[in-house]
C-alpha cells in the first residue's frame, strides 16, 4: 500500500468520523429543542392538576357522579355544574392523551405521575362517555379511553421502578 492510499484512507476515517459526530450532536440539539418546547405543556398539567377547581372536579366524579346521575343517556343532559366537572377531568386527560399517544410527552412521565387518577377517573366516566357515544355516535374521549388503557397495562409503581426512585420513611 503506498502512502497516497493510507492518507486517503486517514482522510475517508477522518471524514466519516466527523459526520458521526455531526448527526450525534444535530441528534441532541432536536432532543433539547423539543424537551424545551414540551416544558411548559408539562408544567401547565401539573398547574392544572393542582388547582382547586380540577380537584373538585375529581372529587365530585370520583365520589357523587355516579351516585346521583345514571349514565343511560350520557351527559349532554346533565345539569350543566355536573357537565362542567364532567368535561374538566374528561377533557383534560383526554388532551394529556392525545400528547402521549402522538409521542409529544413521555408516556412513562405521565402515568408515573398521574396513573392511578386516571384509572378511577376513567372507571367513573367510562359509563357516560360509552352511552353519549351510543347516542351521538361520535368517538369523545377516545384518547383518555387510551391512555387509561395505557395506564392499567403500566402502573405508577412500574415507572416509579424502572426509575429507581428510592423511598425514606419516616424515623
Amino acid at each position: 500500500m503506498n502512502s497516497a492510499i493510507a492518507w486517503n484512507l486517514l482522510a475517508l476515517l477522518i471524514s466519516v468520523a466527523a459526520l458521526a459526530t455531526s448527526v450525534t450532536m444535530a441528534r441532541r440539539q432536536l432532543k433539547l429543542a423539543h424537551d424545551s418546547n414540551v416544558l411548559p405543556i408539562i408544567i401547565d398539567a401539573f398547574r392544572e392538576t393542582r388547582s382547586l377547581p380540577f380537584s373538585q372536579s375529581l372529587e365530585y366524579v370520583r365520589d357523587e357522579l355516579t351516585q346521583n346521575y345514571p349514565a343511560l343517556d350520557g351527559y349532554r343532559n346533565l345539569p350543566e355544574q355536573v357537565k362542567v366537572h364532567i368535561r374538566r377531568v374528561g377533557l383534560f386527560y383526554d388532551d394529556i392523551g392525545k400528547l402521549v399517544a402522538h409521542g409529544i410527552v413521555d408516556e412513562q412521565l405521565i402515568l408515573g405521575a398521574y396513573g392511578r387518577a386516571i384509572l378511577k377517573a376513567w372507571d367513573k366516566l367510562a359509563p357516560y362517555v360509552y352511552a353519549e357515544r351510543q347516542k351521538f355516535g361520535n368517538l369523545t374521549m377516545v384518547y383518555f379511553e387510551d391512555l387509561a388503557s395505557r395506564a392499567s397495562l403500566t402502573t405508577m409503581q412500574d415507572v416509579h421502578g424502572m426509575l429507581g426512585l428510592r423511598s425514606r420513611p419516616p424515623a
